[in-house]
């Protein structure tokens, strides 16, 4: 697997494919995991909506990384590698 693919694609694809990657924080000291909330673009980050177009009740599912971070920058240092991650095993590719 390629891990040289560009950013703004793997951001874009996991918008289009409706994956939210988020910091979440854990307490007040900075510490943070990070989340993905698969549903969470339709849902706009809630786990569930009610969507009147559709005339039906969209739901989300939010996973939080395993990995804890010390600080926010340090987690928003990951990102790109989240991006990719789940680009390359959700994308079929």
């Amino acid at each position: 697997m390629e891990d040289n693919w560009n950013f703004n694609e793997n951001l874009k694809w996991c918008i289009d494919n409706d994956f939210q990657v988020y910091i979440q924080p854990l307490d007040n000291t900075g510490r943070c995991k990070i989340a993905i909330r698969k549903g969470g673009i339709s849902t706009d980050g809630k786990p569930s909506k009610y969507c009147k177009e559709k005339g039906l009740t969209l739901y989300s599912k939010e996973t939080l990384g395993s990995v804890e971070y010390k600080t926010q920058k340090k987690a928003a240092e990951n990102l790109p590698k989240v991006y990719l991650y789940l680009r390359q095993t959700y994308g079929g590719i």
